[in-house]
């Protein structure tokens, strides 16, 4: 397997390729917990107007978002696992829009198969790749620079679908003291950082198919 680790933050023209998106705070974890959350699809935006419009037109969605860490005035949730994951979403679909994640999603829609992988649930997307030739995985950064917690997970990631046994204890502990990190510890969202690290909370394997994201293997185990 050949596996390479784009910068999706200012890459503009992507290969024909499977992809893994990558926005460990928080995007690519909070939507597996959506999915854990009895949810049945997430229609994915860059756009607050176009999330409010979809909702207009689906008032029984639910607006999941934020734009620099904060929710969105009128949407239900931010974009956060923990808030999620205490959330009765079953047969909802969520509007989903955040500051960074989803502007990388929209860029690489047309460019081969897109999944959506974390810590939360990186087993199962190794599972799910381990019989491709060729893998990208785009780190979504931060729209004012690169996010360390993204590129250690990315690292992390390719080490597996490499046949490695990378320690899952020295990477965590990397995040856990990434600017990242700190910047959600100041921003109140300690408990999000310590449910992006639940490794394998879930088997969700959230799988682009514009316009929507779908679940993949799902599972009902709790998050642990």
């Amino acid at each position: 397997m050949k596996v390479g680790i784009i910068d999706g933050r200012k890459a503009y023209e992507f290969p024909k390729s499977t992809k893994v998106l990558v926005d460990i705070f928080r995007s690519t974890t909070t939507i597996p917990y959506i999915f854990l959350g009895g949810a049945t699809r997430v229609y994915p935006t860059d756009n607050i107007r176009n999330a409010r419009e979809f909702h207009a037109k689906y008032p029984d969605s639910i607006l999941v978002g934020e734009r620099w860490g904060i929710r969105i005035r009128g949407f239900e949730l931010n974009n956060s696992p923990y808030d999620i994951s205490k959330a009765d979403l079953k047969g909802k679909t969520v509007v989903f829009t955040s500051t960074n994640g989803t502007k990388v999603l929209q860029k690489i829609r047309d460019s081969g198969k897109v999944i959506l992988g974390s810590f939360v649930n990186v087993s199962s997307v190794v599972s799910e790749l381990e019989s491709e030739d060729t893998v990208d995985i785009v780190v979504s950064n931060r729209p004012d620079g690169p996010a360390d917690e993204d590129n250690y997970f990315a690292e992390y990631l390719r080490d597996l679908l490499l046949g490695g046994s990378p320690e899952y204890s020295v990477v965590s502990e990397k995040v856990r003291k990434s600017r990242g990190a700190r910047r959600m510890r100041l921003m109140g969202y300690g408990k999000d950082l310590e449910y992006c690290l639940r490794r394998d909370a879930c088997s969700v394997v959230p799988v682009y198919l514009a316009p929507y994201i779908i679940a993949g293997e799902t599972d009902s185990r709790q998050s642990r």
